[in-house]
């Protein structure tokens, strides 16, 4: 029986449309009844020459006086809370959300501020929450500490660290920690099951929220978007090219291809609504391609935020929060034209 037929998987999504919720409740039951596994996320939250120490409890949903109310804390033997834990499947994290929580911590460390996604979220969501981190009431300067495929980690100062892994990653070192017999193992597997199953591409039922013409409206401005980035500011301005090149309808989306006037390879780079990587990673509609030559090999590399996918190379593009049509506008011009900076070297 695989993993995503659990009895939790089967059950959750029926009686409760608070999915995170129920998976932050479940992970801090198995944590309170299991010395080991507590013991093993502080093993995993720790690492060169950070030691978050062993955790004596934890909370969900705690509400502190501003009102905020993170899904779950640690607290150390003494009562001091070292850590600050964000749950995420698919929903979006709220502007203020990753610094806000921050603050929370204890004001002296050892403290880690905890985001737990799933792992086809990590590189977009990361990229959130250091601008959150950054742009906050009080920015977080943050130093980079660890970078690799299902975790992200770094400091932020006074023994703190900010970090963000996969539901996938934390369930297998606290598996890992307990004998495969025990009923925490079994408890484990419940919960392994429900997080999968949140990534399945399985029809939900349709809410009457899914049928506001909200979303579709705003679709339509994501194309006018595309169209005014690409003819009015690229054309126009003089870095971009679409000499026979044409806009393209997609069965994900609306893209427009275009070039830019300093690329020596002349690739062409598609600009797009992609609705495919929108739903499985989250946190941005639109996402440009390129079909990678060895050129572009060299420049525009994992370290910019550049991903690989059979003989493509792709990245999001990230829509300003709370702002204005102009500045969204602006900001995502900004973007592409420190890609070309980077491509023409």
């Amino acid at each position: 029986m695989s993993d995503e037929s659990t009895l939790l998987a089967y059950l959750v999504p029926r009686l409760t449309i608070q999915q995170e919720d129920v998976a932050t409740d479940a992970l801090a039951f198995i944590l309170n009844s299991s010395e080991a596994c507590r013991v093993a996320l502080g093993n995993l939250l720790s690492g060169d020459g950070f030691d978050l120490g062993v955790l004596s409890r934890l909370e969900t949903q705690v509400t502190y006086d501003d009102g905020s109310r993170p899904d779950m804390v640690g607290y150390d033997s003494r009562g001091c809370g070292r850590l600050v834990v964000e749950s995420k499947f698919w929903a979006a994290l709220l502007e203020g959300q990753a610094s806000g929580y921050f603050w929370q911590l204890e004001e002296l460390g050892p403290a880690v501020l905890l985001f737990i996604a799933p792992a086809t979220r990590i590189e977009t969501l990361w990229v959130e929450i250091q601008r959150q981190m950054q742009t906050g009431e009080k920015p977080v300067h943050l130093e980079p500490v660890e970078t690799r495929e299902r975790i992200r980690r770094a400091s932020a100062g006074l023994g703190k660290q900010v970090m963000l892994v996969s539901w996938d990653l934390v369930l297998d070192h606290l598996a890992a920690s307990v004998p495969s017999d025990s009923q925490t193992h079994t408890d484990l597997r419940q919960l392994r099951g429900f997080t999968q199953h949140q990534d399945l591409d399985a029809f939900q039922p349709i809410r009457r929220e899914d049928l506001s013409p909200a979303l579709p409206r705003r679709i339509r401005w994501y194309n006018t978007l595309i169209d005014e980035v690409v003819d009015t500011r690229g054309v126009q301005e003089a870095w971009m090219s679409v000499d026979r090149l044409r806009a393209t309808p997609q069965r994900a989306g609306y893209g427009r291809y275009f070039r830019f006037i300093v690329d020596p390879s002349e690739a062409s780079f598609f600009l797009c609504v992609e609705l495919d990587y929108w739903a499985e990673r989250g946190d941005s509609p639109l996402w440009l391609w390129v079909t990678t030559n060895t050129y572009l090999e060299q420049k525009l590399h994992d370290g910019n935020g550049w991903s690989r996918d059979d003989g493509y190379l792709y990245t999001p593009i990230h829509l300003k929060i709370g702002a204005e049509y102009n500045d969204v506008s602006d900001d995502i011009v900004d973007q592409l034209r420190r890609i070309a900076e980077i491509i023409a070297g």
